[in-house]
C-alpha cells in the first residue's frame, strides 16, 4: 500500500481498508483489492512461547516439540540423500546395520575419496570363551560399488593363534604362511595393507605387509579394480557369526587396539596422513547404517583406546 502512496495505520483492519478503497476511483484500487482478498484468504500459523500452534482458519493445531539450537546440524550434509536420519545410530539393531547379521563388531570407516593404503600398530585381542561357529577377526578393508577387499588377522579357534589373511571375491580367504602367525596380546608394529598397480597390469593388486627391516609381504591378492579413485577404507575388530541376532555371541574379544593409524590416497604420491585428519563416514540409506558404527552398542566396550567385544 505504501508503494502505491497510501498510508494506513497498522491498527486498521483489512475490512476497513477494503471499504475505503471501494469509494476511491483510482488506477491502483483494483490491484490492491486483489491483494487484500488474497490476504483475507490466507491461512496464518502462530507458534506461542509455550509451543502451542494455532491456525487462523483451523484453530488450535497442537503442540510443537522444541529443538535446542545447538542440536541443529548442517542441513547440507544431513539431508544430502534427501532422507530423514532415524534416531537409531547410537543404538541400532542388527537389521539396521549394513553387515549387522554377520557378527558383533566395531567398524570405523572413511568415505569414498580414493584411499589406497592404511598402516598402524595393531594390538591383537585376547580371546576367551570361544564358542562353536564364532570367530574373531581384526582387519582393514577397501570398498566401492564394484567390490570389497579385506586384509588383516583371523583368529584360529583350534590353535589359538592369529594368521594374516586377505579376502577377495574371486579367491575367498587367502591365508599367510604359519611363520607369520601371532599370539593374542601381540602388537604388530607398522602393519600395512595397500593397493598398487603393477607394471603392465590392468587390475590392481593388494599387499599385506609387516613393515620392518625387510618390508615383508605376508600375503598378496588380486583385486576387482581397474580404478581406485573412489575407494573407501575401514578398520574393523569383530567376532563373526552367521545370522547374528544381536545377543547370541558368547565369545569374548578383549583389549584390541589400533594405534598411530595413517592412510594414503591414490593421488598422494605415497604420503600417509593421520586417520584423524579425515572425517569418518556414516550414512543411513536403504534402511540401514553404512560406515562407522557399533554392532551393537551392547557388545562394544572402550577403555583407554582399547576395544573389547562381549555381552
Amino acid at each position: 500500500m505504501k508503494a502505491n502512496g497510501i498510508n494506513y495505520d497498522s491498527s486498521v483492519s483489512l475490512q476497513t481498508i477494503e471499504k475505503d478503497l471501494a469509494t476511491k476511483k483510482s488506477s491502483f484500487s483494483s490491484d490492491l483489492q486483489i491483494k487484500i482478498e488474497q490476504l483475507q484468504d490466507a491461512d496464518y500459523v502462530y507458534l506461542s512461547d509455550s509451543g502451542d500452534v494455532y491456525s487462523s482458519k483451523r484453530g488450535y493445531l497442537g503442540k510443537a516439540d522444541k529443538i535446542e539450537e545447538n542440536n541443529i546440524s548442517d542441513t547440507s550434509s544431513s539431508l544430502q540423500n534427501s532422507t530423514i536420519t532415524p534416531l537409531s545410530q547410537s543404538n541400532p539393531t542388527v537389521s539396521e546395520i549394513f553387515g549387522g547379521t554377520t557378527g558383533a563388531f566395531e567398524r570405523r570407516q572413511l568415505g569414498s575419496s580414493g584411499f589406497n593404503g592404511i598402516i598402524s600398530n595393531v594390538t591383537l585381542p585376547t580371546i576367551s570363551n570361544v564358542t562353536v561357529n564364532e570367530q574373531p577377526w581384526v582387519y582393514y578393508g577397501f570398498e566401492n560399488s564394484v567390490g570389497a577387499l579385506e586384509g588383516g588377522y583371523a583368529y584360529q579357534t583350534g590353535s589359538g593363534i592369529w594368521l594374516p589373511y586377505i579376502k577377495n571375491v574371486a579367491s575367498g580367504y587367502l591365508y599367510a604362511d604359519s611363520a607369520y602367525a601371532k599370539s593374542s596380546g601381540t602388537t604388530v608394529n607398522n602393519f600395512k595393507f595397500y593397493i598398487q598397480l603393477a607394471s603392465g597390469q590392468t587390475y590392481y593388486t593388494a599387499y599385506l605387509v609387516e613393515v620392518g627391516a625387510t618390508n615383508t609381504v605376508v600375503r598378496f591378492a588380486s583385486t576387482p579394480w581397474t580404478s581406485i579413485s573412489d575407494l573407501s577404507v575401514k578398520r574393523v575388530t569383530s567376532i563373526g557369526q552367521n545370522n547374528f541376532n544381536g545377543s547370541d555371541i558368547l565369545t569374548k574379544s578383549m583389549n584390541q587396539k589400533w594405534d598411530s593409524v595413517q592412510v594414503s590416497k591414490y593421488n598422494s604420491g605415497g604420503i600417509y596422513t593421520s586417520w584423524s585428519a579425515f572425517i569418518e563416514y556414516s550414512e543411513w540409506k536403504n534402511n540401514m547404517w553404512y560406515g562407522t558404527i557399533d554392532c551393537t552398542s551392547s557388545y562394544v566396550h572402550r577403555s583407554n583406546g582399547y576395544v573389547s567385544l562381549y555381552l
